[in-house]
């Protein structure tokens, strides 16, 4: 299944969403987000994301979705200036009584850098710095009368270094893709008119 992850947020975070999958309040401010229930938030950029979004801060969000994670697939559209690309495990977390709550899976957004005016298909691909963690509960972990929202998974989003120059230049840059995406598919609406 993974290793045991001890790290305080991600204890955190999943104490917080049992309380959530309960009935309470989720205690920080966070978007409930409609996602496709197969792919979920892998089909936005962190650009689409921070757009739609509100935050505490411009470098996390804290977005609660409902989709059966057994259902979920990775998205790489040929449109996207990108993907996400989730790391082969998946990190237990365990409660004070060392049983198993649930389990995180921590994705990197990818990118194609096309500033030397290549097409997508031979630029080179760069790893951003921009992650997610995605939350779920253990089914075993809850009796099922105990649960009144089913299926939700809490994603973080995080932009993993501090900001500076090279950062603010990668970020302008997946901006400025899906800004020349959307203008040339408007352009071929018109056309189509």
């Amino acid at each position: 299944m993974g290793k045991s992850n001890s790290h305080p947020m991600d204890k955190e975070m999943m104490n917080n969403l049992v309380k959530y999958v309960i009935g309470k309040p989720f205690p920080r401010k966070h978007i409930v987000m409609d996602v496709d229930d197969v792919y979920g938030i892998r089909v936005f950029s962190p650009s689409q994301i921070l757009e739609s979004t509100k935050g505490t801060n411009n470098n996390t969000r804290l977005l609660i979705t409902f989709q059966n994670r057994e259902n979920c697939k990775i998205f790489a559209s040929k449109e996207a200036p990108g993907f996400w690309k989730s790391t082969p495990k998946r990190k237990s977390i365990f409660d004070a009584n060392k049983r198993h709550i649930g389990n995180i899976k921590i994705s990197w957004y990818y990118y194609y850098n096309v500033d030397d005016g290549r097409d997508k298909s031979s630029s080179r691909l760069r790893k951003s710095e921009w992650q997610i963690r995605e939350y779920y509960l253990a089914s075993k972990y809850l009796p099922q009368s105990k649960v009144e929202r089913k299926n939700v998974l809490l994603t973080m989003m995080i932009k993993t270094k501090a900001a500076n120059n090279n950062n603010d230049k990668s970020d302008e840059k997946m901006q400025r893709i899906i800004f020349d995406k959307q203008e040339i598919l408007q352009s071929l609406q018109c056309l189509q008119l």
